[in-house]
């Protein structure tokens, strides 16, 4: 037997196989290397506590159960550099299914405020079908976008028709907006916009909240005021635009 089996975390193989979640998944789903959870799994190591505290809510556990010593790690106040999981310099440099994993890993919260809908269309080719699942298994989805789209195809009705026909869904439009803003519960993929770049030249923000979220915590009262100033959408009406 070697060292690693003696002080690995039997704790941690337990949640995952419980869950059915294989190293590769629970990697994809916080955004990090498998080695990295491989290392947590057949040695002593100790994540860190936005990572530790991810995982264990993904697994359906408690972090501390997981990590007795994660309380010796964790800071009495997170800062805002403790949120950022990764800052990727354009779109094209983010891992392409970190786009699906995030909203697939989601379970109490969606909110999509979204000005490029034919990039969010080429990243997630199911979301139709995944938000639907999502809003039928009671997870609460928001969608935002332009009140005034640029361009000929770029209203939600023209990139995703059947979304204006799910129940439960919250669609609105808003004048005043500009950054992609994907957020699935704690994890936030957040393009931020350059005057004079074009948004596939914009750098890309991976976040996760962290206690009081001194960084998340601004995105996510913006959300809540985008769709508390929002218009909102009227599916029947954008049905009927769509079949004439």
């Amino acid at each position: 037997m070697t060292t690693a089996t003696i002080t690995g975390n039997e704790r941690l193989r337990g949640a995952m196989a419980a869950a059915n979640v294989t190293i590769e998944g629970l990697a994809d789903h916080l955004g990090i290397d498998p080695k990295s959870v491989d290392r947590w799994l057949n040695t002593d190591r100790t994540p860190h506590a936005r990572n530790a505290e991810a995982a264990a809510t993904y697994l359906g556990a408690d972090a501390y159960h997981l990590w007795p010593k994660l309380g010796e790690r964790r800071r009495s106040t997170p800062t805002a550099q403790d949120e950022v999981v990764a800052c990727y310099p354009m779109r094209s440099t983010v891992p392409y299914s970190l786009w699906r994993s995030t909203l697939a890993g989601a379970s109490p919260v969606i909110d999509l405020a979204v000005a490029n809908l034919l990039f969010l269309a080429d990243a997630v080719w199911d979301l139709p079908t995944l938000l639907a699942d999502k809003s039928a298994a009671g997870v609460r989805v928001r969608i935002v976008t332009p009140a005034d789209p640029a361009g000929p195809v770029t209203g939600l009705g023209d990139i995703f028709p059947s979304l204006l026909a799910v129940p439960g869904l919250r669609l609105s439009t808003h004048p005043g907006l500009r950054a992609d803003v994907l957020r699935a519960d704690d994890d936030l993929l957040v393009t931020t916009p350059i005057d004079g770049l074009t948004p596939a030249l914009a750098p890309v923000l991976h976040l996760r909240r962290l206690g009081a979220a001194p960084m998340v915590g601004g995105y996510l009262a913006t959300l809540d005021h985008l769709y508390a100033t929002a218009t909102p959408t009227r599916p029947v009406s954008h049905l009927r635009a769509v079949a004439a």
